[in-house]
């Protein structure tokens, strides 16, 4: 099982479009890549989902996390729908990244211009368990706002953390 990221950094894009990955959101990628530990690059392998075009996010993937996902696609019966979408999800609508030696990512023009992320821009980092997502933060990725309305019908003071004694087919 990968390592958990947590916490929310923010970070400035420069005009390369290299973006400096937050110390210890790095060292979860490094310790998830086995690579790492046996090459001379100190370079670190990472992979970026950036989805549909609805998507205003990216969502960074240790090696350790997308490969147990492919092995859970792979599981899918091949040419189901299910499998097929996932497929084009996560391979399809992804790219394969490197964190440099100095901890910065560079996103290709084509996901800086997707999402905005311009010279000087600001972005968010938030910690998702096992990827991270990264956006614009006047910009809140669109699937968050399915989740405070989920939230909010259960009323205040309720406490998420019954969901983890919960059977997931009760959802």
């Amino acid at each position: 099982m990968a390592r958990k990221f947590r916490g929310t950094e923010t970070v400035k894009v420069d005009g390369k479009g290299r973006m400096s990955v937050p110390a210890r959101l790095r060292k979860v990628f490094d310790a998830c890549d086995p690579a790492f530990a046996t090459s001379n690059t100190g370079r670190t392998q990472v992979v970026a989902v950036y989805g549909p075009d609805w998507w205003n996010w990216i969502e960074l993937y240790s090696i350790e996390a997308i490969e147990e996902i492919d092995e859970q696609i792979d599981k899918l019966t091949r040419g189901s729908k299910k499998r097929r979408w996932l497929e084009q999800l996560m391979n399809g609508q992804s790219v394969d990244l490197e964190i440099d030696r100095e901890g910065r990512l560079v996103l290709p023009q084509k996901l800086r211009e997707k999402l905005g992320f311009d010279n000087g821009v600001e972005t968010t980092f938030e910690s998702h368990g096992d990827y991270v997502k990264v956006y614009l933060p006047d910009s809140r990725p669109k699937d968050v706002e399915e989740l405070e309305e989920f939230a909010a019908s259960k009323g205040p003071g309720f406490d998420p953390r019954v969901f983890l004694s919960e059977d997931e087919s009760e959802e």
